[in-house]
């Protein structure tokens, strides 16, 4: 082989690895962007699916409140239907009660 043929060997060989490099840095920045969007595409996933299941809680959690107020309310009207029941059973007994206690007897 010539002096001349070694030398572009040489030269071609490190336009090759020049070439090769090049593409290993392009093929490198291309997956950094790739795992970049990868992560913020998982990121958003995850991030949809906490909203998902905090709502799901919270729509969970509003229906037992609701369901606890309707109960007490419930039990509020009975506790009040019974004490009117109560009042107007003894109404005549306690009115008189009361007087007694206030005028006294004669």
């Amino acid at each position: 082989m010539k002096h001349a043929d070694l030398i572009n060997s040489i030269i071609e060989a490190e336009q090759q690895a020049q070439t090769l490099a090049a593409e290993a840095r392009e093929k490198k920045l291309r997956l950094r962007e790739e795992l970049s969007e990868n992560a913020e595409t998982m990121r958003q996933k995850y991030m949809d699916q906490a909203d998902t299941r905090i709502n799901a809680v919270r729509e969970r959690e509003e229906k037992q409140n609701g369901e606890a107020i309707e109960a007490v309310d419930t039990l509020h009207r009975m506790e009040m239907e019974s004490m009117e029941r109560l009042f107007e059973e003894h109404r005549e007994e306690w009115v008189g009660k009361l007087y007694e206690m206030v005028v006294g007897r004669s």
